[in-house]
């Protein structure tokens, strides 16, 4: 491991301060993506650098918390029966303690991948929510859907709702989007985690946009 955090330092130095055509990020090996981008983040670990209370706190107690939930052993063994998966349980595991704070009364589930798994996970950190599968007014979004649906799903939101955007940077043209994404006027507050990013609509808040090493 520790070899091949020398190589992705290299490499990112070369992506870095050399020519941009020296090495393509969709080109390396994919072994080698997740220790890049950790070392291209490596400013933005951990809430280093955030002075804000609300989103200090949501980056070291919900992102990066290393307790031990009382749920955690019954959703690890759910989450290890079901082997063709797509996201890690470390992501499924992020999503459970983002319902857990958000604890929306409905919750919006749509175009997302492993759908019961990840519907499973949030209503164990959220019992008493409602889901629903069709656009409406809501409190919390979490969708694996292309960019161009966002800005109306951020429309669905309710003061103090929560997006949460699964795997954006699957997408095409995922950079660009985000970018005019974190303009509309209901993305008061965002973190890009790169596996996923969250928009808060929260009026109360000054507007403030995070980019954080979420490895």
């Amino acid at each position: 491991m520790l070899r091949l955090l020398r190589h992705s330092v290299y490499l990112c130095y070369c992506c870095t301060f050399y020519h941009p055509t020296f090495v393509h990020m969709k080109h390396l090996p994919t072994q080698l993506m997740r220790p890049l981008r950790w070392c291209r983040r490596i400013r933005h670990r951990r809430g280093y650098g955030i002075h804000s209370p609300f989103a200090f706190g949501l980056v070291t107690g919900v992102v990066y918390e290393r307790g031990t939930y009382y749920a955690y052993p019954e959703l690890k063994s759910l989450i290890h029966s079901h082997a063709n998966r797509t996201l890690r349980e470390k992501d499924l595991l992020l999503l459970f303690r983002l319902a857990n704070f958000q604890r929306p009364a409905e919750c919006l589930l749509t175009e997302l991948p492993d759908t019961k798994l990840v519907a499973q996970c949030l209503k164990a950190g959220s019992r008493h929510t409602h889901y629903i599968y069709r656009c409406a007014p809501c409190d919390m979004v979490v969708t694996g859907g292309e960019a161009h649906t966002l800005p109306t799903l951020l429309e669905q939101l309710h003061p103090g709702g929560l997006l949460i955007w699964v795997r954006p940077h699957h997408h095409s043209h995922a950079a660009q989007a985000w970018r005019q994404l974190i303009e509309h006027p209901k993305a008061q507050v965002t973190f890009d985690l790169y596996d996923f990013c969250l928009l808060f609509y929260r009026p109360e808040l000054q507007r403030a946009h995070y980019l954080i090493n979420y490895f």
